[in-house]
C-alpha cells in the first residue's frame, strides 16, 4: 500500500502566517506527502506565497480559484487529492514535525480508518493543550460518545488522518460555518475504528478576529443546525447515546443565545426568538429528563429566566 499523504490547505487572508504553515507541513518527517495549496482568491500575497511554494518543492500543487469559503476551498482540495490518505491543515496553523510519522503509525498499526491527535491551542499570551490524553481505540458509538463528552474527542478535522475511502461521498457544506460539526459524526458513523493518540502534535492559533471568537453574527446559527443534525442523525442511528447529543445540543443551544448580548437582542430579534423557542420548549426535559448534573440543569434553568 502506498503511504502517500494529501495534506490539503485552503488560504485566505493569511500572508502574516502561510509561510510558517507550509514549512510545518514541507518539513514533516514523514517525507511522502502531496501538498495542495488551495489559494482562495485571497486578496493579499498568499497566492504568490503558494506559486513560490511550488516552485522549491515538487509535492506542492497549487490551486488557485475565486473565494468561496472554507468548506469551498476545502472539497477544491479533495477533488484532486490522490493520496491513500488525508489531512487537513488550517492556513494560520503550524503542526509538529513528527506529526503524520506518528498519526500514519497509530492508524496502520491499528487497522484503523481515522487517527486523531492532541492539540496546542496558541492564544496571543498563553498555550493550552486539549483532546483525548490518553491512547484509545474506539468504534464509532464510543468515539461519539467521546465527542458529545466535549473535547475528549475533538471535533475539528485538521487534527486528524483519514484514510481515503472516508472521503469517497462526503463532503464539506458549502457556505456553512461551523463545517467540521457537519461532518464529523459522518465520519465516525463510517469507520471502522479510530484511534487516538496523546501527543500533542497539532498547533491552532487563536486569533482574536476568528468569526468563532468574534461578536455574534446570523452565520452563528450554522452552529445550531449543524449539532441539531448531529443529534437526529444518533437519534437513528445510535439510540443508546442519543440523551448524550441531545444534551450537546441544547447545551450549545444555551451557549449560543448567550453570544446575543442584551443590547443586540433587537437587531438580531429573529435568531434570538428562534433559540429562546428551542430552550422553551425543552425546558421541562432539561430539568426533569436529561443526562446532565444537576449543576448544569440549575445552570441552564437560571440562564433562561435571565434571558
Amino acid at each position: 500500500m502506498s503511504d502517500l499523504i494529501s495534506v490539503i490547505v485552503p488560504i485566505y487572508k493569511v500572508e502574516e502566517y502561510l509561510d510558517e504553515c507550509i514549512q510545518s507541513i514541507a518539513g514533516q518527517s514523514h517525507r511522502n506527502l502531496e501538498i495542495i495549496l488551495v489559494d482562495d482568491g485571497s486578496p493579499d500575497g498568499c497566492g504568490a506565497i503558494c506559486d513560490v511554494w511550488a516552485a522549491r518543492d515538487s509535492r506542492v500543487k497549487v490551486i488557485h480559484k475565486p473565494n468561496g469559503g472554507l468548506s469551498d476551498a476545502r472539497n477544491a482540495g479533495l477533488e484532486i487529492a490522490s493520496g491513500d490518505f488525508i489531512a487537513f491543515v488550517d492556513s494560520d496553523d503550524r503542526i509538529e514535525p513528527e506529526m503524520y510519522e506518528k498519526m500514519l503509525a497509530a492508524l496502520l498499526g491499528e487497522d484503523a480508518d481515522i487517527c486523531a491527535c492532541r492539540i496546542v491551542s496558541c492564544f496571543p499570551d498563553h498555550r493550552t493543550e486539549w483532546g483525548c490524553p490518553d491512547y484509545r481505540v474506539t468504534n464509532p458509538e464510543q468515539t461519539l460518545t467521546m465527542l458529545y463528552a466535549d473535547t475528549a474527542y475533538p471535533v475539528s478535522a485538521w487534527n486528524k488522518l483519514y484514510r481515503r475511502a472516508c472521503w469517497r461521498e462526503l463532503r464539506f457544506p458549502v457556505g456553512r460555518i461551523c463545517e467540521d460539526a457537519f461532518t464529523t459524526y459522518q465520519l465516525i458513523h463510517g469507520a471502522k475504528r479510530i484511534v487516538q493518540i496523546p501527543e500533542a502534535l497539532y498547533c491552532y492559533r487563536i486569533r482574536p478576529e476568528s468569526i468563532m471568537t468574534s461578536a455574534f453574527s446570523p452565520r452563528r446559527m450554522d452552529e445550531e443546525a449543524a449539532w441539531r443534525a448531529n443529534y437526529e442523525f444518533v437519534r437513528e442511528h445510535y439510540p443508546a447515546i442519543s440523551r448524550q447529543a441531545h444534551d450537546f445540543y441544547l447545551e450549545k443551544v444555551n451557549v449560543l443565545i448567550h453570544a446575543i448580548g442584551p443590547e443586540e437582542r433587537e437587531k438580531f430579534a429573529v435568531e434570538f426568538a428562534m433559540l429562546r423557542h428551542i430552550l422553551c420548549r425543552s425546558m421541562p426535559y432539561i430539568v426533569l429528563c436529561s443526562g446532565l448534573s444537576l449543576k448544569k440543569r440549575v445552570k441552564m434553568l437560571l440562564d433562561y429566566f435571565m434571558l
